[in-house]
């Protein structure tokens, strides 16, 4: 698996069932994922990002989300 996918399948993880590695994550808190491992959580996007870019500056690797139920979208 590459990191988008492992970052993906932990994100999905954390807004599936609150938890992770042990950690309980409120809904609406944003998370920072870096090779799979949370390594920020924050209270709105900007602190986030601001963790994670202070931990590796490039913009390809990492990913950033908030909590909550996924979001389906309806094609009709």
């Amino acid at each position: 698996m590459n990191e988008i996918e492992i970052n993906q399948n932990v994100a999905e993880q954390i807004c599936h069932s609150r938890t992770w590695n042990g950690s309980a994550f409120e809904a609406g808190a944003w998370i920072a994922l870096l090779e799979g491992n949370v390594v920020a959580i924050a209270k709105d996007l900007e602190g986030a990002l601001r963790a994670l870019r202070a931990l590796d500056a490039n913009p390809k690797h990492g990913m950033i989300f908030k909590v909550g139920p996924p979001v389906i979208d309806v094609i009709r």
